[in-house]
């Protein structure tokens, strides 16, 4: 059985031109089956079926009440058979590796065709009873399924797949469902979206859409868009320098704790206000600065009360004291794990030298953290364009009062989402942020590659 499995794949491998007939024959054949039936439904007691190529071409069903038009599952579907077909012929054109290539890649797109088609069936045909999936459709389903096995194992065969690569695929999997595929939502961005006719059908609006979010009284610097960019950039960039800075610091002083019990007992505190939830923080500062109970009017006495949630020229100092006071303690720990890998040796030697606690610190503790402090700042650097939603939305207890302080993009997606029911906007917005944010990533990697090449992400 080894050797004529062997055989047969040594066969196919070498292009033997019967085996790329039977191929090619039966690519041919699940061609054939469009002129079968795909799908079947019950109307009026009577079952009707649809062919592969009504669903192609389009065809009127449920006595003229439903109209189906070429929908892309089957475009899949035919659009892989075709890489089969063409993989399968131009085997000596384009070589084994590309060829066999083509038919695993046609393979899985005619799969992934097929599945659409099953699972949106029942949304094509709403109006029908009982819709269900033909053979003509599970036909082509197998043969897909068969010859993607087929084209992996030649691949693998060939060394163009390794073992390793079968390992990932699940995460590779994941990675293109979550990150990839909800990508094509950006088109929501270029519609006006009209939930009677779903989002695929609603009317395209062009640049609309960004209109709305760019022009305010025909000055950018009054739209929403200057608001949240420079909301969010001013308080991203503050963030990124104070927080690096201070984890710097306490990092360097947790370090110097000779007690363990001691160094213990101080990290785990410092990092709790790194586990309060945004809501308990929120709660927490209101207590402090409630008009009637908080505690700061309390001090400053009756008559001296301030209205804190009315007044937006405290709220910066507010939210960016907030923020450094819960990341405090996560940045200054991986600061501590760096400086706890420096090699003492230097430290002895610049004792020996006569170095002051300061000098050691600023010749030695600095520049080894500086690949540490690169890295923290890239990885920041690439969420600049992005807000913590609880800290300007829940903290400031979504007052209109500070709007101009605290609408970041997150916030301003969110209320056009859920307050003013306006998706369109709100995926422009987020088109906005994500084109903005490579842009921004892309540029401060570029000159940290010119300057510091080592120390680069890409």
């Amino acid at each position: 059985m080894r050797k004529t499995g062997g055989n047969l794949v040594e066969q196919i491998l070498c292009g033997r031109l019967w085996t790329r007939l039977v191929l090619a024959g039966l690519t041919a054949l699940c061609l054939a089956l469009f002129l079968f039936p795909f799908a079947s439904y019950t109307y009026r007691s009577q079952v009707y079926t649809l062919t592969g190529l009504e669903f192609l071409t389009g065809a009127t069903v449920c006595g003229g009440k439903v109209m189906i038009e070429t929908g892309i599952p089957v475009i899949l579907i035919l659009a892989g058979l075709l890489l089969i077909l063409a993989g399968t012929l131009l085997n000596g054109a384009l070589g084994k590796k590309l060829s066999f290539g083509l038919l695993t890649i046609g393979s899985i797109v005619s799969l992934v065709g097929n599945i659409t088609f099953a699972m949106d069936l029942k949304n094509v045909l709403r109006r029908a009873k009982s819709p269900g999936v033909n053979y003509g459709s599970i036909l082509i389903l197998c043969f897909t399924i068969l010859t993607l096995v087929l084209g992996l194992y030649i691949l693998w065969r060939l060394k163009v797949l390794v073992t390793i690569d079968f390992m990932v695929l699940p995460g590779m999997l994941y990675f293109i469902i979550n990150n990839y595929i909800p990508m094509f939502g950006i088109t929501i961005a270029f519609k006006k979206v009209d939930y009677s006719v779903g989002v695929w059908k609603s009317p395209w609006v062009g640049l609309s859409n960004f209109k709305m979010l760019f022009a305010h009284n025909g000055s950018f610097f009054q739209s929403d868009a200057f608001l949240i960019t420079r909301n969010t950039l001013l308080y991203n960039a503050t963030f990124i320098i104070l927080g690096i800075l201070m984890g710097v610091i306490v990092g360097i002083c947790l370090a110097d704790i000779f007690s363990r019990a001691l160094q213990k007992f101080f990290q785990t505190s410092i990092l709790l206000p790194q586990l309060i939830s945004m809501v308990i923080v929120a709660y927490i500062v209101y207590a402090l600065l409630s008009n009637e109970t908080g505690m700061v009017n309390h001090l400053l006495g009756e008559g001296n009360e301030i209205n804190f949630y009315q007044k937006s020229v405290y709220w910066p100092f507010i939210l960016v004291f907030i923020y450094v006071w819960k990341q405090v303690g996560y940045n200054s720990i991986i600061f501590l794990s760096s400086i706890v890998s420096i090699d003492h040796s230097i430290y002895e030697a610049a004792k020996v030298d006569g170095a002051s606690k300061w000098q050691q610190i600023r010749f030695v503790t600095l520049p080894m953290l500086k690949p540490t402090v690169i890295t923290l700042m890239l990885l920041q650097v690439g969420r600049i364009f992005y807000s913590d939603f609880g800290l300007f939305y829940q903290v400031p207890l979504d007052s209109g009062a500070l709007y101009n302080v605290t609408n970041t993009v997150d916030t301003y997606v969110y209320r056009c989402l859920m307050v003013l029911n306006n998706v369109s906007v709100a995926s422009a917005g987020s088109t906005y942020q994500a084109i903005v944010g490579f842009v921004l990533v892309f540029t401060v990697n570029m000159l940290v590659r010119r300057y510091d090449r080592e120390n680069a992400l890409f």
